[in-house]
């Protein structure tokens, strides 16, 4: 960390103007939380960091370091000093429950999360590929398919099929989403009324608000979707000339 904050200094000493951003795990933006203020006044807008799901179970069997709660102090880390975090999530694992998803969705709202999360994100499905960990790991056992090398990974089965019918609608709406462009609150909204639908749930009680709205869409981000450990999306499996 001595090193990144000689390398901010010196960046933001020879171009003033110019703003970064970064990408850490959550357990080192609470470990170094003392950078923040120095990378902030150095022109940090945003990190990214890997947030993955909001069940502590999942994020210990995929030894992510962190858990719900600390998601929740990083976010808050980070905003002290004017920094947004912008998490990459993996809401589709073998193990994912829709109630898991509907506290996916709502932990996304009640932490002013709506603009900085990609679309894309929600309907992201966990790749194994041939060297994973996670193939010899006892809780993936009961799930793990046949390797399959054009795909790059293993087949899996989720304990819930429900949260694989799911995957496959939210994606259909993300993909149109941003085919159009539309506003990030507005896509937040059609994915949490699928996800609380296939849970059994009403629609949210508090509709999402114009200031809410207004405050997404200007939140700093990548001019593309980041996201890794995924299978590919729909999009990204079409031949370059059918997109």
């Amino acid at each position: 960390m001595h090193h990144s904050r000689r390398v901010v200094a010196a960046l933001h000493e020879r171009h003033p103007h110019l703003s970064f951003d970064c990408t850490t795990k959550v357990e080192l933006i609470l470990r170094h939380r003392d950078v923040w203020a120095d990378f902030a006044d150095a022109g940090c807008r945003f990190v990214v960091s890997a947030f993955e799901t909001v069940d502590d179970h999942v994020l210990e069997i995929l030894d992510k370091g962190h858990t719900r709660a600390d998601m929740a102090e990083a976010t808050a880390v980070l905003r002290s000093h004017g920094i947004e975090v912008r998490p990459s999530l993996l809401p589709f694992t073998p193990w994912t429950t829709l109630a898991s998803l509907v506290e996916l969705m709502d932990f996304v709202a009640d932490h002013d999360l709506i603009g900085n999360v990609d679309p894309v994100h929600y309907s992201i499905r966990l790749l194994v590929p041939e060297d994973s960990l996670l193939v010899d790991h006892p809780a993936m056992g009961p799930h793990l398919g046949r390797y399959v090398a054009d795909q790059l990974g293993y087949e899996w089965s989720s304990a819930d099929p429900r949260t694989d019918e799911l995957q496959v609608r939210v994606a259909a709406v993300v993909e149109r989403a941003a085919a159009v462009d539309q506003p990030l609150a507005t896509t937040f909204a059609e994915v949490d009324a699928l996800v609380r639908a296939a849970a059994g749930m009403e629609p949210r009680h508090t509709p999402i608000d114009a200031d809410v709205a207004a405050r997404a869409q200007s939140r700093p981000r990548l001019t593309e979707a980041w996201f890794c450990c995924a299978e590919p999306t729909e999009m990204q499996r079409r031949p370059l000339g059918e997109r």
